[in-house]
């Protein structure tokens, strides 16, 4: 398992975001039967923008969770070397369960409703979850900038245990975005508006003309689409091969 407990650069979020220690967000869960899920055990929407992520600590005491998010962490197998192992709770599996565990975080973003929710989970696929996550961004940043954000379809991979094949959560990069809408200011472009008639004379009521026609009346138009996070942001170029090697590769390759 990677020891690295110092978190990424911003805890992930992009420079200049406001008050991102203090995100909550609704619980999001995964698990092999339900999948995706909130904490009433609904379905999660899915794609969903990443808007951060990081590492914490937590301990479960009593069914009330401690945590420590202020980077550097501690170590975590310092913190529990103090604690008593008859003090430990049981895990599942029967045994002690260590008090402290590093914990991995990310938030994701309903892109309709704008709706915050909050993964968090120290099991070994969740760590392989943000792992592969964390990597990409990290790229994809170094290359388009850092306020760069991924939308991700909530996914599951194979996972090999000691126990047989099992299955773990995935999020799974289907799109980049910047903020801004398409001009560039975050803004929605207006709504172009038909000319205003000008009436340059008298105007004499015509008499109506009866009419057999069945003709029906023309149908309503359809209903705005609902706005979306999307509108607000600007697409962001894939990278090239060209760029990660910061040159061109040669005609013949």
């Amino acid at each position: 398992m990677s020891t690295d407990i110092t978190g990424p650069i911003d805890g992930g979020f992009p420079s200049g975001t406001p008050g991102k220690h203090e995100l909550r967000g609704t619980p999001a869960r995964w698990n092999e039967t339900a999948k995706w899920i909130d904490r009433d055990g609904l379905p999660l929407p899915s794609p969903m923008l990443v808007a951060g992520f990081t590492t914490e600590l937590h301990r479960w005491k009593d069914k009330k969770l401690d945590k420590i998010s202020e980077h550097p962490l501690p170590d975590p197998a310092q913190l529990n070397s103090t604690i008593p192992i008859a003090e430990w709770e049981m895990g599942l599996d029967g045994r002690p369960r260590a008090p402290w565990a590093l914990t991995y975080v990310v938030y994701l973003v309903n892109l309709n409703t704008g709706a915050l929710y909050k993964y968090a989970n120290s099991t070994f696929g969740a760590m392989l979850l943000y792992n592969n996550l964390e990597e990409q961004v990290m790229v994809m940043r170094m290359i388009r900038g850092n306020h760069v954000l991924p939308i991700v379809n909530l996914e599951q991979r194979p996972m090999k245990t000691q126990f047989g094949m099992k299955t773990r959560p995935h999020l799974h990069i289907v799109d980049w975005r910047a903020p801004g809408g398409d001009d560039g200011g975050g803004q929605p472009k207006p709504v172009p508006q038909s000319p205003t008639p000008q009436i340059s004379g008298p105007v004499s009521t015509p008499t109506p003309t009866p009419t057999t026609s069945t003709t029906p009346p023309p149908a309503s138009p359809p209903a705005a689409a609902t706005s979306s996070i999307l509108d607000h942001t600007k697409p962001v170029k894939p990278v090239t091969v060209g760029e990660l090697i910061a040159d061109e590769l040669p005609p013949w390759a």
